[in-house]
This record gives structure tokens, sequence and C-alpha cells, in this order.
């Protein structure tokens, strides 16, 4: 039995080596030990990448300051006035007086509610007739008549109240929503201007003439009145024959209603020239450049 069994071992083992799979083993072989190296940067990023860089700083523009608007005064008037003859000064005007501001009771319409200039012999010229009449203060244009009684050729310029220095209101007692109104009469052709056009100082309305009532020696009438603002005259006609009703009633209202109050023209003047210095220098033509 013991044969028997050792044989039967044996087979077993023939049969175990003949199912493993055929193989061999490489032989073991030393190496020298393995030395790390850091890699360098271009290594680690491959030049298909971009190279990094710093940022560029942005700038951001400083806010400009606003500008701050503060409240400011209202303008005031400045008084600017001319002489209503071109070749000659304010000053000189009481040198040339041929009829003085001499009016009658108020509601009629007796003479003398102007003042005339005339003259003869006076420097280069033998007379008055012909010399330039100019606006004495800026305005629009109230009335421009054409050859009619009594006036003859005629211009009416309104200066508003609120053009004035509060020393003038004041002085000459222009009340609220009141004009100053100038007319200039006897001219020697009609004048070139239509109603409501600007006038500044010492802008020409025409020359000194003869035309009109009864005139026997050319001078300029100079009237100034206080009246309610915006009034306007297309006519104003009297002592005509051929004068209309409406003509007629514009005269009468301007001479004779006590609707526009007159004044001596020279009490303008005197105010000027005793007006403090300072003041109208301080008030430099504002009221001229309103106009312009």
């Amino acid at each position: 039995h013991v044969r028997i069994c050792k044989l039967l071992c044996g087979m077993v083992l023939l049969l175990a080596a003949a199912c493993q799979p055929a193989y061999s083993v490489a032989p073991t072989v030393a190496t020298e030990a393995s030395v790390i190296t850091p890699l360098s940067p271009q290594a680690v990023f491959p030049e298909s990448l971009p190279t990094a860089t710093e940022p560029s700083p942005v700038i951001t523009a400083a806010p400009e300051p606003t500008a701050t608007i503060l409240p400011t005064e209202p303008p005031v008037p400045v008084l600017q006035m001319c002489s209503p003859l071109a070749e000659e000064s304010i000053p000189e005007l009481w040198e040339i007086i041929s009829d003085p501001y001499n009016p009658p009771p108020l509601g009629r319409d007796e003479r003398h509610q102007g003042v005339d200039f005339s003259h003869w012999g006076r420097r280069d010229r033998s007379s008055i007739e012909g010399e330039v009449i100019q606006v004495v203060l800026p305005g629009v244009v109230a009335a421009a008549i054409h050859d009619r009684l009594p006036y003859g050729n005629m211009v009416m310029i309104e200066t508003p109240g609120t053009e004035l220095p509060a020393e003038i209101v004041e002085a000459l007692g222009i009340a609220e929503g009141e004009s100053l109104y100038h007319l200039y009469a006897h001219m020697q052709n009609p004048p070139q201007l239509a109603l409501d056009q600007e006038v500044v100082c010492g802008g020409a309305l025409g020359t000194v003439g003869m035309s009109g009532y009864n005139i026997v020696n050319p001078h300029l009438h100079l009237e100034m009145r206080l009246g309610p603002a915006g009034a306007r005259f297309e006519g104003m006609v009297f002592y005509d024959t051929s004068a209309t009703l409406e003509e007629m009633d514009a005269y009468r209202l301007w001479r004779m209603s006590g609707t526009f109050r007159h004044f001596d023209p020279m009490e303008l003047f005197r105010l000027t020239s005793t007006l403090d210095f300072a003041m109208l220098t301080r008030h430099l033509s504002l009221l001229s450049n309103s106009f312009s």
C-alpha cells in the first residue's frame, strides 16, 4: 500500500505542474540610486501658454468740479443821459434856451409845456437849423408823426420807469407802472422810425427845422411827461380841420387830460448834474445795453 500511495502522489504533482502557465522571472539587476533634479520654469510652463505679466494700473480721471451758481442781486438801472442836440453838451443847453418851460393850469392847452432850444451865429453855424437831434434817454418809439399840426415832424420816445435809477424815480415822482416820455418836435424832415422801434442814448432822430404850427424860427421843442407805461400814438393832430376824432382825442389825452403829467425837461438835466458821481459810475451804461 505504501508503494501505491507514493505512486499516486507523484502523479498528482506531475499533473499540477503541467497545468501551470509558462513564464520566466527576469533576474533582478541592481541600479544606481536616481538623482531628483528640480525642474526649470520653462519645463513647468509650456511655450504654448502666455507668459504671465503684471496688470497695468487703471487710471480713473478725477471728476471735474461743478460750478456752484450763487444767487445774484438784480441789476441796478443806470442813468445814461445824452444831450438832445449833437453839437451841444448838457451844460451848454442852458445857454441856448429860447423859450423856457412855462406851463398853463392843468387841463388847458396854452403854451409852454416844454422847452425850446435855438441859437444864431454859434460856432460855425449861422443858426441851429439842420443840427442833429438825438435821443436823450434810451427807450422805444411811442409816436412818429409826419408833419401834422401843431408838432410838425415829431418823435416821442418811452423810457420805462423800471429802467431808471431809484434816485431819478423818487425825485420825479414816477409811480409804479409809469414811464417817462420825451417828445422832439418841429424837425426838418419826417422821422424815419416805426412804433416800438428801440433807440439808444445819442441815437439820431432827425435835424432841427421849422415844421408845425406857426413856427417862425428854427428850434427844437422838447417835452417830457410821466404817464402809464406802454402808450402808443399812431396820430396826434389838433388845430387842423383835416384831423380825425381819433387824432384829436390822442392830442387831448397827451396835452390836457392830466393822464400824462408834464414837467420841466431841464429839471431832469439838473438832476443828472447833482447826482453823486460815484453812483453814476457804479451803474455804468446798463440802461443803454438793455435796448441794444
